[in-house]
């Protein structure tokens, strides 16, 4: 690995981690604010989020697909079959996102919400594993592809590759029901 991508790799592994981290209690603050006062449907915080609702999900899945594209292909980070998995779930909400924000149809997230529901189990168990619990069941690794066990950064105790992607599934899960309560 060269220096350049050396340095971006520390880079990335020590302040995405804080990023995410901090992005993880907002969502959290979300949920817990949505659900104990915005439900009215008639909120203004709810016309307001209905307006950048497909802006926010399309560029936060974009910016999910690229950071899994840089560390795998440009840093040579090898992915697991879990990482896979939780791929398939983000990028084709990538390609979702991207046709319903040129049509401005907010109808999207009634089916992207179950793409996320799934990615975000398959990154919770995937977490589960990476911090040392046992397997519930055997991790998909084939020749090439690296242990789901073994994290590719740990910080902070636990934050880790798919804490990451668990955070970008429950913003996008977040949005898709603030939207859904707005229909």
């Amino acid at each position: 690995m060269t220096e350049q991508k050396e340095a971006l790799l520390n880079f990335l592994n020590t302040y995405l981690p804080a990023v995410a981290l901090v992005a993880f209690i907002l969502i959290i603050l979300g949920y817990i604010i949505y659900f104990a006062k915005l439900k009215n449907k008639d909120s203004k915080f709810l016309e307001k989020a209905k307006n950048v609702a497909l802006p926010l999900a399309f560029f936060s899945s974009l910016l999910a697909m690229l950071m899994s594209l840089i560390y795998s292909d440009y840093l040579g980070q090898a992915a697991c079959g879990l990482c896979w998995f939780q791929r398939i779930f983000i990028y084709s909400q990538v390609v979702l996102y991207a046709v319903a924000y040129i049509r401005n149809d907010l109808k999207i997230f009634t089916y992207t919400i179950w793409l996320s529901v799934i990615g975000g189990i398959i990154a919770l168990y995937h977490e589960w594993l990476q911090l040392g619990y046992s397997e519930l069941i055997p991790c998909p690794t084939t020749p090439g592809l690296v242990d789901c066990a073994k994290p590719t950064f740990i910080s902070y105790g636990f934050v880790t590759m798919p804490f990451l992607s668990l955070t970008i599934f429950l913003f996008l899960i977040l949005i898709a029901i603030v939207i859904s309560k707005k229909k």
